[in-house]
């Protein structure tokens, strides 16, 4: 019983979250709420710092990267817990072994995008939301990367309540 409930849970949270990204089309690539203020005010979820079309990201910035994580159209935390170790989703602290520490960026961007795993053929929790490039951008997802490098490594495997 505690399962379906939380699966009826996650299932009512990725509608709700569906819902607000079909009405994201801004092109805004500003941190929501302004510099200093993530998440807070405005309704934009666009994420980042690069607007030049095709661009390759920088190396990452963590402090950006921080602005990312907790914007509240994204909402990183309320699954991965505020110290990526894994809640309702997985570990996706540095861990070598119980985290996404043997991951490249590429990779990463694939399952924040795509939802693949590293090997870009599976498919990972299908409640784990999928973050089109109009929401994090190349570069915001470049300083996510490098923010949850600054995380504590868990070494402890955790899969999440809502991922088999």
């Amino acid at each position: 019983m505690r399962t379906l409930h939380s699966f009826a849970l996650v299932c009512v949270f990725g509608t709700a979250v569906a819902a607000v990204l079909a009405g994201c089309s801004s092109t805004d690539t500003t941190p929501s709420g302004g510099a200093g203020s993530p998440g807070a005010g405005g309704s934009g979820a666009s994420t980042g710092g690069t607007s030049s079309g095709g661009s390759a990201p920088t190396a990452g910035d963590p402090a950006k990267g921080a602005l990312v994580w907790a914007n509240k159209d994204i909402a990183c935390a309320s699954c991965h817990a505020e110290t990526a170790a894994g809640q309702y989703g997985p570990n996706i602290t540095m861990s070598k072994t119980a985290g996404i520490g043997n991951w490249t960026f590429a990779q990463f961007k694939s399952a924040v995008r795509d939802g693949l795993d590293m090997d870009g053929k599976t498919m990972l929790c299908t409640s784990m939301t999928r973050f089109p490039k109009t929401m994090i951008d190349d570069q915001a997802m470049a300083d996510l990367y490098a923010y949850i490098g600054t995380k504590p490594i868990s070494d402890v495997h955790e899969q999440g309540i809502f991922c088999p």
